[in-house]
């Protein structure tokens, strides 16, 4: 007896330290899969864009530079000295510019690119997941260096997504057809873009702010949604959408991409964070008709399928023939709130041909309806000139009715 109990014992202290091994081996795993490496790098080219993506590692710090790393590249040493130590600076172009910048000539800025070209090579072969670039379109050095630097990117077919800024209406037509012109240029070797005009940001306040604070407020509203998007890529989700879906919603070329965010307290009013959503105050596009959606649903684990049935059917409203890529987090710390984010791409010259059609539609109705008026005023004419006709020829036999010698005295008269 005394030595089966012992055996029993042996066997008891063989198999508790197998069960401690298990829950080690799964722990890694499990934070090995939720931290998908995936690695994006952010770009601001000319001053403009170094500022917005300076401003943009201020606020998205959480995000370690493992994961994420910003880059500031421009042809002034000084604008580059005066941002933000926590990202790194690229000078170019420096034997045509001496790093005093390109004078808001895009033409210098282009062929300062251009004079760098293997310097510019090495900036995207760390094999990045995902290249965000970010320029400030109208002047000399984002307008004119931007394009070299896609054009670079896109000859080793990395994933690249542009954000572009507009100039204010106020700086004039010229600096807007520059702008537009090198967009342009850059689509074709993007895989999506998106375009903030700067005009927008007068919809963000109704206060009166100084220009500095004007774009700060594009700045943070264009932070709140990259960040929106960060965290969809590395938190786990109930429902996960990890690299591999936003690669598929990024894929192809010349897509114009949407971006956004909304919350809401609560699981009321979810028609207003739903309009919220659809409608980004400082993008000049809407994902109506989409080709590819993708969406994260954020919230406390109390969160009501109705809710998400609610916002899923109006998103598929939106794009009915889009295809959607759903995701669902729960947030222990988001009680009583639910946060959406949105990422969609559609071809813009899909786009732009659905927007020529309608136009030549409408065209082609004013000139129905201008016909049709024409038809119905000769008609009216043609019954007008029937009645003054009818009316002669009445007058005409009267007079004939007429005896002849008051006939006569009738023309006396």
């Amino acid at each position: 007896m005394k030595k089966k109990i012992k055996e029993k014992k042996k066997v008891i202290k063989k198999e508790k330290p197998k069960k401690k091994v298990v829950l080690k081996k799964e722990k890694p795993q499990n934070e090995d899969a939720l931290v998908k490496k995936v690695k994006i790098k952010v770009i601001g080219i000319g001053g403009g864009g170094g500022n917005i993506v300076s401003e943009l590692s201020k606020k998205l710090k959480d995000f370690s530079s493992q994961k994420i790393e910003f880059v500031a590249a421009n042809t002034d040493n000084q604008a580059l000295g005066v941002l933000s130590k926590n990202i790194k600076t690229f000078s170019f172009g420096q034997k045509l510019t001496r790093g005093l910048g390109a004078g808001r000539d895009f033409s210098v800025g282009e062929k300062a690119a251009k004079e760098d070209v293997e310097k510019i090579k090495n900036l995207f072969s760390d094999n990045k997941d995902l290249y965000i670039i970010v320029s400030s379109l109208g002047g000399g050095t984002g307008t004119g260096a931007t394009p070299v630097f896609l054009k670079t990117a896109s000859q080793t077919n990395l994933m690249t997504l542009g954000i572009f800024t507009l100039p204010f209406s106020f700086e004039g037509k010229k600096k807007m057809d520059i702008a537009l012109n090198s967009i342009s240029e850059m689509k074709e070797h993007l895989n999506a873009y998106m375009v903030l005009p700067n005009e927008k940001i007068f919809g963000l306040t109704k206060e009166e702010v100084s220009f500095t604070d004007s774009l700060n407020l594009l700045n943070n509203y264009l932070a709140s949604c990259l960040e929106g998007l960060l965290r969809t890529t590395y938190s786990p989700g109930i429902i996960n959408i990890d690299w591999a879906d936003i690669k598929t919603i990024i894929e192809g070329k010349k897509n114009r991409a949407y971006l956004n965010v909304a919350r809401n307290k609560g699981e009321q009013n979810l028609e207003e964070l739903i309009k919220k959503l659809i409608k980004n105050p400082i993008l000049d596009y809407n994902f109506e008709n989409a080709d590819n959606i993708m969406f994260n649903v954020e919230g406390s684990k109390d969160m009501s399928l109705q809710s998400l049935s609610l916002i899923s059917e109006k998103i598929s409203e939106m794009s009915p023939n889009a295809r959607i890529i759903f995701g669902l987090t729960n947030n222990p710390k988001m009680k009583n709130e639910i946060k959406v984010t949105i990422l969609s791409t559609g071809s813009s010259e899909k786009k732009e041909k659905a927007i020529k059609n309608k136009k030549k539609k409408r065209e082609e109705k004013k000139e129905e309806v201008k016909e049709e008026e024409k038809i119905r005023r000769t008609a009216i004419e043609a019954k007008e000139a029937q009645k003054k006709e009818a009316e002669k020829e009445e007058e005409d036999e009267k007079i004939f009715e007429i005896p002849t010698f008051l006939r006569k005295q009738k023309k006396i008269k």
